[in-house]
Formats: structure tokens, sequence, C-alpha cells
């Protein structure tokens, strides 16, 4: 199983057509990577779940100080193999896409396509992890760490 770098890219597009566009250019082909969605999300005691990743969406989209996080896998082992949207509790939302590593070139292509895609200068490349943000300060710091 190969390792991945991650791309992330922070944006203040926290609407249903940026999600949609932002999937259906790097991840068409495409499968939610959860079964449910709880609210609040890895609670023991949620207050509501929903099946589907757009009822998330909905609600995510609906309430702008919702920090919560979706996941998807690409089907047909096409890449980039997954792609991620993370809601913070500040409005901002980090897409992000996770490729495997061996391929550094399409890694930076994907960086560079998806800061113009989201019309934002502030991303960064990972290895697998996630970013320790909450909030566009938190991710400014996040792109300072992990600068080459």
């Amino acid at each position: 199983m190969p390792s991945y770098s991650d791309i992330y890219v922070i944006s203040d597009k926290r609407d249903r057509k940026s999600v949609e566009e932002f999937l259906n250019e790097f991840l068409p082909y495409r499968d939610e990577s959860a079964d449910e969605y709880e609210f609040p999300q890895y609670s023991d005691s949620a207050e509501i779940v929903f099946s589907s990743a757009d009822d998330a969406l909905n609600k995510c989209i609906d309430e702008p100080d919702l920090d919560y996080r979706l996941y998807w896998r690409a089907l047909g082992e096409k890449k980039p193999e997954h792609a991620m949207v993370f809601f913070l509790s500040d409005g901002y939302v980090i897409f992000g896409l996770s490729t495997d590593d061996a391929y550094p070139e399409y890694a930076s292509e994907l960086l560079l396509k998806m800061q113009s895609f989201l019309g934002s200068t502030l991303g960064y490349i990972g290895h697998e992890a996630s970013p320790d943000a909450e909030n566009l300060e938190q991710f400014k710091r996040e792109i300072r760490v992990h600068q080459p």
C-alpha cells in the first residue's frame, strides 16, 4: 500500500456549488468514505446522524461556524486517490487531495491547479498528515511548518 502526499488549499468558498465543482474537477469518479455522518463529529452521543455526505454537506453550509470533515475515495484506481473537504469554525474551508507520494511532480501540479481553481494562494503539500488547523491563522501556520 502506498504512502500519500496530501495537498491542501484553504478558501472562503463555503457553498455547495464550490464543493461540487471541486469534487467534479479533481475526483469525478468517487464514493463516500463513510457510512454515516454524526454531529458532532466523532461523538459517542450524536445529536443527529445522516446517512449521506450530501445531507452532512448541507448542514455544514447552512451552519458557517460548524467544524466538520468529509472524505471521498476515487473509484477505478484513478488519481488522485482521495478528496477531503474540511469545514472550519471560522467559515473557511480546507480542500484536500491525497495521491501516491511516488509522484512528487504530480502532487506539485495538483497544488498549483487547486490554488488556481479555488482562487487561493494559501496551500501546501504534506505527507500523510491532516492539517492541524481549526481556522485560517492556524492553517497559515501549517503552511510554514510544511515549507520544503
